[in-house]
């Protein structure tokens, strides 16, 4: 008990469509539940064709539900009798509703710690003409996204023992940076933090200096100053912390760091940018969680204001975090 009220219970929610990837997001969500002695929400949706098939039977609904139920039954099964308590869900979708936003109405209602979901880590023209659900969910979601992409390298068994810190010098980045803290010194695990420099490439036909080049020596310059600073932070509050600066486009510079080092988790913020500004611009994040091998754990930094990151993935309620 907290200030006369019941502790809420530690709470992953699962959306799944029953394929390899949100497979393996389970896995980790089970993982995490045990850790934290928590419970699962396992979340389908049935989607209606009403638009394409206007004189559906009155009960074709139910029986879509009930066979999503068996499925939901049957997907929990593969995992053993010990195990957290898992609720199963099932909501329906149609047209006008994308799964996403019933996904987000289900998470705005249940309120979740995490939400862990598979991706499929599309590429070029299919991604494009499918869209993809997690990334949607990362833009909007106000609470903790970790994504999992089904690989032949990803891991069933979560670990946070070396996490990956991108860091952009933003108002949001000590933000992210406080909050991974607070994870790694929950989990006894150590953080680099990464900044990258990304500049454009523009030929240069001159004799003398590239001028390019020396704009990008000075901006490394200041990123080793500032990341020396923040990881002496770091350390002074106990935590086991290194950083790495490099140039190239940060999304594959990160992934590949990740990648070649073996880190456990990638932890960074997400600015939501949707519609014309997002084609045009990209998102590191999503461009990361597509390609790394190890899970991502993304926080839209545009709409969560007030909770923090430690707070929901470490179950600061149980651990008597002050």
């Amino acid at each position: 008990m907290q200030g006369g009220r019941e502790m809420k219970k530690y709470t992953v929610l699962v959306p799944t469509d029953f394929s390899k990837a949100a497979r393996c997001a389970l896995a980790h969500a089970i993982k995490l539940a045990e850790m934290f002695d928590g419970e699962i929400h396992l979340l389908n949706i049935v989607e209606i064709p009403t638009a394409s098939v206007p004189d559906l039977p009155l009960d074709f609904l139910d029986v879509l539900q009930a066979r999503a139920i068996e499925e939901l039954k049957i997907e929990v099964r593969t995992f053993g009798a010990d195990i957290p308590p898992i609720t199963r869900v099932v909501r329906s979708g149609i047209p006008t509703k994308a799964p996403a936003e019933v996904i987000l109405e289900y998470a705005m209602d249940l309120e979740p710690d995490l939400i862990v979901m598979g991706t499929h880590g599309r590429r070029g023209p299919r991604r494009l003409l499918l869209g993809s659900v997690t990334e949607e969910i990362t833009r909007r979601s106000r609470f903790p996204v970790l994504t999992i992409r089904s690989h032949k390298k990803s891991e069933l068994i979560p670990a946070f023992n070396r996490i990956l810190v991108p860091v952009d010098f933003s108002d949001k980045s000590d933000k992210i940076v406080d909050e991974a803290a607070q994870i790694a010194l929950k989990m006894n695990a150590s953080i680099v933090l990464m900044h990258v420099v990304d500049i454009e490439f523009y030929p240069f036909y001159g004799f003398t200096a590239d001028p390019v080049k020396l704009i990008e020596r000075n901006m490394i310059d200041v990123a080793m100053t500032k990341l020396n600073d923040m990881v002496a932070v770091l350390r002074t509050k106990g935590v086991q912390a290194n950083w790495e600066a490099d140039t190239g486009h940060a999304a594959r510079v990160i992934v590949e760091y990740a990648n070649r080092n073996r880190m456990d988790v990638i932890v960074m913020g997400s600015h939501g940018r949707s519609g014309f500004d997002r084609i045009m611009l990209g998102s590191v994040a999503e461009k990361v969680l597509r390609s790394a091998n190890c899970p991502v754990l993304i926080v839209n930094t545009a709409v969560i204001e007030r909770e923090t990151i430690a707070e929901q993935l470490v179950l600061s309620r149980g651990f008597g975090v002050s």
